[in-house]
């Protein structure tokens, strides 16, 4: 009954040592933090300036299914759009 017991708890302690050791290489290997993208070109336009840019749309204010309400801003149309636009 004792060796059973010896057994577990060697099983125990070998199993915790298997994630130790897995957790302190994954640390180990954790990619660099990447850098963020630059803000487009059409954040922070108003309705005018965001027109006269070919590559910018203005997005009228919404209200969301949870009554949130979703200001007016300039985005940057989506890469198809231009594509098509430039042939």
């Amino acid at each position: 009954m004792r060796t059973h017991v010896a057994r577990g708890i060697a099983l125990a302690a070998a199993v915790t040592l298997a994630f130790a050791a897995s957790a302190i290489a994954a640390e180990e290997t954790k990619p660099a933090k990447t850098e963020k993208k630059p803000p487009s070109v059409c954040v922070g336009l108003d309705l005018t300036a965001c027109g006269a840019k070919a590559e910018c749309f203005w997005k009228q204010q919404i209200t969301t299914k949870q009554g949130k309400t979703r200001k007016a801003h300039c985005r940057l149309k989506p890469r198809q759009q231009m594509a098509k636009k430039a042939v």
